[in-house]
């Protein structure tokens, strides 16, 4: 084992499988861990829950603030002074556009930093980041005042903001190192299953949150799940909403003839390894989890359905967290491309006959 110790930075549950990947592959013993309930949903009660299967040295939560922006930086910045003296040799984190992830991790020299996948958003940040020797890329704050507010407190908690000058990159996804970025594959060996039986007349339709982001409305939604319907007609389809989806949304699905709802509460990768006989085939539009079941599940077929891009045209026009060098919808795109070429995965396109912006179209195979 490691001789010196690790620090895991981390806000969503799927980054304790990326957590528990990191203690096998880098042989790490010694580590602790810093949790922010700052997401959307419930995500940290989930975090939380998978964090009891470990056993850290210490565990430091930092409970959800809100208000002015001196309690927001100091809520976690009251830990960096002590977090510098464990003189880590490791500092893990997951998400460039958490603002507190950058904060932590950039104040600790001396420390590898390593970061680990935040769902998708890795290969996003692969093609508009990391290519061009950028590792954070948060827009200014519009208001001078308070930008100047949180630089006083910053400074005053001992907090940096200088980005590293390399980073390692700990990921499942086939991505070709750099120059300022090294590339160690995520195996997903903690989390390697075999169901000894499957149910074929069942499939797991993935959901992803695209109504409550804007990037389709509820009736165009509701037309790519009928088609999805239309294409298995002979199997039952058990739709796995985003934890973000919203009752509305959940209610008209339940409408559609031959499909179900199931809210399990935990990743979709804890609720398949607790399944002893899951649906055989799992479907998605893009989610992340496309991905893991591909690489985790061997019994399990995995497919990638495809409509054209501009489906999701609202997408293009959404906001963008702390991002600035694309929109939604070039994220989509970046991510579907690595999808349709990505092994393990199959492909079924969806063609939409009609342009989706004039609520009347019809989508085919």
């Amino acid at each position: 084992m490691t001789s010196g110790k690790a620090l895991f930075v981390i806000d969503t549950p799927a980054q304790v499988f990326n957590l528990t990947e990191a203690l096998r592959e880098y042989s790490i013993d010694n580590y602790d861990v810093i949790v922010h309930d700052c997401c959307r949903a419930d995500a940290y009660p989930q975090l939380l829950l998978l964090l009891k299967e470990l056993a850290p040295r210490k565990l430091i939560q930092v409970p959800r603030q809100t208000g002015e922006i001196e309690l927001r930086i100091s809520c976690y910045g009251q830990y960096v002074s002590a977090l510098s003296k464990e003189s880590y040799s490791l500092v893990f984190f997951t998400n460039v556009r958490q603002q507190w992830q950058r904060d932590v991790v950039c104040s600790l020299s001396g420390s590898k930093v390593v970061l680990m996948d935040d769902g998708n958003a890795t290969l996003v940040f692969y093609r508009y980041l990391f290519s061009k020797q950028q590792f954070f890329d948060f827009p200014a704050d519009p208001d001078a005042q308070r930008a100047q507010r949180a630089a006083q407190c910053r400074q005053e908690l001992g907090i940096s903001t200088i980005a590293p000058e390399r980073l390692e990159l700990f990921t499942v996804f086939e991505l070709p190192e750099l120059p300022w970025l090294s590339v160690r594959k995520n195996v997903l060996s903690a989390m390697q299953y075999h169901h000894q039986s499957v149910n074929r007349q069942q499939m797991l339709l993935l959901g992803g949150g695209e109504v409550e982001l804007g990037f389709i409305n509820v009736s165009e939604y509701l037309l790519l799940l009928n088609k999805v319907r239309w294409l298995y007609p002979e199997l039952e389809i058990i739709f796995l909403p985003h934890r973000t989806a919203t009752t509305e949304l959940l209610e008209y699905v339940r409408e559609i003839p031959g499909v179900s709802v199931l809210q399990t509460g935990v990743p979709v990768e804890t609720w398949l390894s607790q399944t002893s006989v899951p649906p055989f085939l799992v479907c998605g539009f893009y989610s992340m989890a496309l991905t893991t079941i591909s690489l985790c599940f061997n019994a399990l077929e995995v497919v990638v359905l495809r409509p054209p891009l501009h489906v999701w045209h609202a997408a293009e026009k959404t906001h963008v967290w702390n991002l600035t060098r694309c929109n939604n919808l070039q994220m989509i795109e970046t991510v579907v491309d690595y999808l349709s070429v990505a092994k393990g995965l199959k492909v079924t396109p969806l063609t939409v006959t009609q342009a989706l912006t004039d609520g009347k179209s019809s989508v085919s195979c």
